[in-house]
């Protein structure tokens, strides 16, 4: 487990949520055919990557903002994260090398690849990216211990705020890099 300070995570998480989307903007030059290029026979494409994120995006947003929306403000300083959230967030999390442990996605959080406008995935996801920076500007009050937020991959798991707001920025990290390095087979 490992504990932080609750304004100190907060800045962490809005930090890194402004540098994916700085490192989003190469994605705006591609051409589409770019984008929905897949780079080999069951690899995404970079449109399907950042289909996948909207998707994870929009459930995780529809079930927080109410969540914090709903919760008082509390003077609770500190964020423990629990096991299993320190558990998934070091699998999900890119390794300093740029490596990740290898995950299968669930198939109901693929994009489905026929009609896939890149640059609307881009779009989007910058939008979502913007509600993350919301959700985490008005967490700033919260207990992001006793808000409980149900796992994307199951419904009987809950974890706390705190963990899933750093789930939600290590996924996008990791899918990042994925963008980038089929990115720089385009090139």
């Amino acid at each position: 487990m490992a504990v932080f300070s609750r304004q100190g995570l907060i800045t962490e998480l809005l930090d890194r949520i402004t540098l994916i989307k700085a490192g989003t903007q190469p994605f705006l030059r591609l051409t589409d055919q770019q984008l929905i290029s897949s780079p080999g026979e069951g690899k995404w494409s970079i449109a399907e990557i950042f289909g996948h994120l909207n998707i994870t995006h929009d459930r995780y947003v529809r079930v927080i903002l109410p969540r914090i929306t709903k919760a008082p403000d509390v003077k609770a300083e500190h964020f423990s994260s629990s096991w299993l959230g320190e558990w998934l967030y070091r699998k999900i999390m890119p390794r300093a090398d740029g490596s990740v442990f290898k995950l299968k996605a669930p198939r109901n959080s693929h994009a489905v690849k026929e009609g896939l406008n890149g640059v609307d995935e881009l779009h989007s996801f910058l939008h979502q990216c913007d509600a993350i920076d919301d959700i985490l500007r008005h967490a700033t009050t919260k207990d992001l211990n006793a808000i409980k937020i149900p796992f994307s991959f199951s419904r009987l798991l809950h974890l706390r705020l705190g963990d899933n707001l750093r789930y939600i920025v290590a996924h996008n990290e990791r899918h990042l890099l994925q963008a980038h390095r089929v990115m720089l087979g385009l090139v």
